[in-house]
């Protein structure tokens, strides 16, 4: 069962596919984007009274959970965020979160389309899968945590970023920060690829190689979201979820499946962001 690393706040709502509000996941129709004219009594991070960012949310003292933020625009809608607030500081909104799953619905989870990149699915909570490309558009600090079947937790990279390309799905001049040059230049200094996109550095796609999981590949991967890379393609092992390279793992202090070949199972793969 997956060890939760900051537990949703009590009272603090999930939150499942994004449907047809906007990518950022659009506040009610005729809300204000800066929370002008709310209830001054309202809790920061409410609908009425959204937050500036979840390091203003930490500040206050609230605890990781779900929160509203206004856009950094200053003119959009505010939107919902899973914020991080123990982890490395906290002060981050959680990206993408892939856990580890007897039943094998993970791997299912991460095989979406190219047209659904930016998009929101899932439960915004710590053992949930879950997804919210469009961060990736207002993001410019990111790290990824990977937490091992023991239930340790490491920091696996920390980058920043000029920009992000959502077409390419590219991040602009990534630069490593602390971490593995590995997770760096698989996961964030490359490109992206799903089953009906091909932009990895690979001879051939590493999506449709490597279960049809969409995400960031060189050629191909130091960690998957929901394939393996011991056996065949696709890689499947039995869609139970994310993967790691063994090296990386031993590298980052974390433990390896005794007996799982050159890659491992792990609890969970996150990845975090700020603006």
């Amino acid at each position: 069962m997956l060890t939760a690393v900051g537990a949703v706040a009590a009272g603090c709502a999930k939150f499942g596919s994004g449907g047809d509000d906007g990518p950022l996941g659009d506040a009610a129709a005729g809300g204000r984007a800066d929370g002008a004219g709310a209830d001054a009594q309202a809790q920061l991070g409410s609908e009425a009274r959204p937050a500036a960012d979840c390091a203003e949310l930490r500040d206050a003292g609230v605890p990781s959970g779900v929160g509203w933020l206004r856009h950094p625009d200053g003119v959009s809608p505010a939107f919902e965020v899973y914020c991080e607030q123990e982890l490395n500081g906290g002060g981050w909104a959680m990206l993408y979160n892939s856990v580890f799953r007897e039943d094998g619905a993970t791997t299912a989870f991460w095989q979406f389309d190219y047209a659904a990149r930016l998009g929101r699915m899932g439960g915004a909570a710590p053992d949930e899968n879950y997804y919210h490309g469009a961060l990736y558009l207002i993001g410019r600090d990111y790290f990824d945590v990977f937490t091992d079947l023991a239930g340790t937790t490491a920091v696996a990279a920390e980058v920043s970023a000029e920009g992000f390309d959502q077409a390419s799905m590219a991040f602009i001049a990534p630069s490593k920060l602390t971490g593995s040059d590995g997770v760096f230049t698989n996961q964030f200094a490359s490109g992206w690829s799903s089953r009906d996109h091909d932009a990895d550095t690979y001879t051939e796609n590493c999506a449709t190689r490597f279960g049809n999981v969409a995400q960031h590949y060189s050629s191909c991967w130091s960690y998957n979201l929901g394939a393996d890379a011991d056996g065949e393609p696709p890689f499947l092992d039995g869609g139970v979820g994310p993967h790691v390279n063994n090296g990386i793992l031993t590298e980052l202090g974390l433990a390896a499946e005794p007996a799982g070949g050159s890659y491992s199972r792990i609890q969970r793969i996150a990845r975090f962001t700020r603006w």
